[in-house]
């Protein structure tokens, strides 16, 4: 007969495997600020956790850090490099990495392009790292996330933002827009364009959803393999015409208005009226 193991023993093991498990949560991990001037871009990173942006008045640009891991070897860091007006700041996990322009989250740290397959997701690790933002009115911002939400308001000189697993929501905007995504949908309102500002979004799987300005013109593409395309501006059309797919153009301008998915819903909405009143849009706007 075997002998039992020691009760030193099983308390021992029982010890390892309760520290090896520990979830330890740090709300206040990290804080920076600078003065940025107008025309400056802040870059965010980070690999699994949320981003949020809000605005603020003044040029001080604002950021702070949480972490959450379990285990007792803590993963995450955050650093920053400047570089002219180009600002980065990155919450990384691992050892490895450089928070730069060529910082790519998720890139040498335990990520896989099989992320990018629904079908293939990982299961949510215990390892999160988030940003909190305040953002001057004359910044652009530009944020990328591997697994995490990204959530942009009141961001008036320009948004960027491309993520793999998540949603992504940006809201008063000005300014270019600018959103990819993989697994997640994207809802934008954008408050108002200059001449050449663009609007791209993208997605694989999620709808896409913006609201822009009653005057808004430019060329139009909307397109979704699997779901309906819906618009409450009327479109002069310019190419294919169909319930998954419009090209067209608003009025006589060249800017861009691109809204694309493979599995998902396509709106382009207006935004309220200067009264206050909202868009005529019936039961879903105009449906070709």
């Amino acid at each position: 007969m075997r002998p039992l193991p020691s009760l030193m023993a099983i308390v021992t093991l029982t010890t390892v495997v309760a520290c090896r498990s520990r979830v330890h949560d740090v709300s206040d991990a990290f804080r920076w600020q600078q003065e940025l001037p107008a025309g400056s871009v802040l870059h965010l990173r980070t690999s699994t956790g949320k981003i949020e942006v809000a605005p603020t008045s003044g040029s001080t640009a604002r950021v702070s850090g949480s972490k959450r891991w379990a285990g007792r070897k803590d993963p995450i860091h955050f650093a920053w490099t400047r570089n002219g007006n180009d600002v980065y700041l990155c919450a990384m996990t691992g050892s490895g990495g450089n928070c730069s322009a060529s910082y790519r989250p998720g890139r040498g740290e335990g990520h896989s392009f099989l992320d990018i397959f629904s079908l293939f997701k990982r299961r949510p690790t215990q390892v999160e790292a988030s940003l909190t933002v305040e953002l001057p009115p004359d910044v652009m911002v530009e944020a990328r996330a591997m697994n995490g939400d990204v959530s942009i308001h009141g961001a008036r000189a320009g948004v960027a933002v491309h993520t793999l697993n998540g949603s992504i929501e940006i809201d008063g905007a000005a300014g270019p827009i600018e959103a990819h995504n993989v697994n997640g949908g994207i809802d934008v309102r954008v408050d108002s364009l200059g001449p050449n500002d663009a609007v791209a979004l993208e997605t694989v799987n999620g709808g896409v959803s913006v609201s822009l300005p009653p005057s808004a013109l430019g060329e139009v593409e909307l397109a979704t393999v699997n779901g309906s395309v819906q618009t409450d501006f009327p479109l002069t059309a310019t190419g294919q015409v169909s319930s998954r797919r419009i090209r067209g153009r608003i009025g006589n301008s060249s800017r861009e208005i691109r809204l694309k998915t493979v599995n998902g819903e396509i709106e382009l909405r207006k935004n309220s009226t200067q009264d206050g009143e909202p868009s005529a849009t019936g039961s879903g706007g105009s449906r070709p």
